[in-house]
């Protein structure tokens, strides 16, 4: 198999997912435990929740609040000059 070939991360959860090495397994064992990685993933990418909206930041009242203070005591300051 091509398994020489791959990125360490790959070659070890291949041989996890083999219960082994994937170099003592047949052709037919390989591409079985390969199918099953490959619909493990496509599934786990599509059973993801909504993405967060981009570009919006959700602040509590306190947060709100403390960042108004901050602006107003620099528009102050910048008054005292």
């Amino acid at each position: 198999m091509f398994c020489n070939a791959l990125r360490p991360q790959t070659k070890m959860l291949l041989d996890a997912s083999a219960g082994g090495s994937m170099m003592i397994k047949d052709s037919e064992e390989e591409i079985t435990i390969i199918d099953v990685l490959a619909a493990s993933d496509y599934q786990a990418h599509h059973d993801r929740s909504q993405p967060t909206k981009r570009g919006i930041l959700e602040l509590d009242t306190q947060n709100a609040i403390l960042a108004q203070n901050k602006l107003l005591s620099q528009q102050m300051e910048e008054l005292k000059k």
